[in-house]
């Protein structure tokens, strides 16, 4: 595995050298990405989030279900006010904005599935080294600011006790409860990460083309099952896609490809006016509702919306139609499955004990000593390499919103 890594990084670091010594070219199209055509904008939300149901008691002790172990208590006495920040942060955050808890979502997601849950997503590409969050798979991941916001309160209250890596497992749960969704408790310990590479999530995150022995195939490298991939697909309830994403059903020649044949036809024309510019514009993955977490996923594919192909089959192939068809028609169970998937997910890969690290800032790593650790990847050292400065960037891309 160590070779396989380091083989990674020497390959990012030559793609990283090529760029300009001044900047990085490829983090002016992560904004183009994130601003979307001028003047498009997702559908407004219908209904605001359901009053939060009553909460039961947080678990105690290790959670017996992860190897190696996490603790329900671990930062009980260490950082007693630790969730109640990430609560306050979190509401902050979904005021100014109410697409975040879609977004804080996707980052546990997006980091979990990649080198397991250790915070990789977070580091910045440096000079010699292209990271995670500037793969295009990971182009539109965004409020990487909420995660550094939750940081700078914890280390005013309690320094270097709070990983990254448990930062953003309880910002999504939190995120999924402040949208009406469950409440998630979630165990803690994990650690910081000490590298991040590009090609790794262009390996090991699913695409949205997807079908579902694909779909299958790629949750089970990392320890999920055909529940879960099923489960977790319903966290698009609060999600959003380019039309770039699901160009792959308006394929010249082929048919309409939606059982809601009204509903495909409105959607190519939204997504093909203006040629590419309709390409970047946003279509909710829920027709129901756009920020609220319900089941209303689940109810769009069974009604035929079901927006990119990973969806659509989820409905149509009788593996998993049954599945579907219990979360459309039965909310209680789906978030009773969500809960126990999502803490299985962030069980994936995890740091403990003395690996890894606990960074003072998220998106870059703490000095290593090289005597203590030599296998560690240098391109990442502050001291040895400087972060890269976005590229040049018109009025198109200055502004990322989403």
């Amino acid at each position: 595995m160590k070779s396989s890594l380091l083989l990674i990084g020497v390959i990012c670091s030559l793609l990283a050298l090529s760029a300009s010594a001044e900047e990085c070219p490829f983090s002016g199209r992560r904004n183009l990405l994130q601003a979307g055509a001028p003047g498009a904008a997702p559908p407004a939300q219908q209904g605001g989030a359901p009053a939060p149901a009553a909460v039961g008691p947080r678990p105690v002790g290790k959670d017996v279900y992860g190897e190696p172990a996490l603790d329900y208590d671990f930062y009980t006495t260490k950082c007693p006010t630790f969730l109640q920040i990430v609560k306050t942060e979190v509401a902050k955050a979904i005021a100014a904005d109410s697409l975040t808890p879609a977004q804080l979502l996707r980052l546990f997601f997006h980091d979990c599935f990649v080198m397991g849950c250790d915070a990789s997503l977070l580091l910045k590409s440096t000079k010699v080294n292209l990271a995670e969050r500037d793969h295009p798979n990971n182009f539109t991941v965004d409020k990487f600011t909420v995660i550094d916001a939750i940081k700078a309160e914890l280390e005013k209250a309690c320094p270097g006790i709070v990983s990254c890596a448990d930062i953003l497992g309880a910002a999504a749960a939190e995120a999924v409860e402040q949208a009406g969704g469950p409440h998630i408790d979630l165990a803690f310990g994990r650690r910081d990460g000490l590298d991040s590479f590009a090609l790794a999530a262009k390996t090991n995150l699913p695409g949205s083309t997807l079908k579902v022995v694909g779909l299958v195939e790629n949750f089970a490298n990392v320890g999920l099952n055909k529940t879960d991939m099923v489960v977790l697909s319903g966290g698009h309830t609060i999600g959003q896609a380019r039309c770039s994403t699901f160009a792959d059903r308006f394929a010249p020649g082929v048919k309409n490809p939606f059982p809601d044949t009204k509903f495909g036809e409105a959607l190519q024309t939204y997504c093909t006016d203006g040629n590419t510019a309709g390409l970047d514009r946003r279509m909710t993955l829920d027709a129901n509702s756009t920020t609220v977490f319900d089941n209303g996923y689940f109810r769009s594919i069974v009604a035929g919306r079901g927006i990119l192909t990973s969806d659509h089959v989820l409905f149509t192939d009788p593996s998993t139609k049954p599945l579907v068809t219990l979360f459309a028609a039965n909310q209680d169970a789906f978030f009773a499955a969500f809960k126990e998937s999502m803490a299985k997910m962030g069980r994936i890969g995890v740091l403990t004990g003395t690996q890894g690290q606990i960074r003072k800032q998220c998106w870059v790593r703490n000095p290593v000593d090289i005597t203590t650790t030599p296998d560690a990847n240098m391109d990442f050292a502050p001291v040895s390499s400087e972060f890269c400065k976005p590229a040049s960037c018109d009025a198109t891309c200055a502004s990322p919103t989403s």
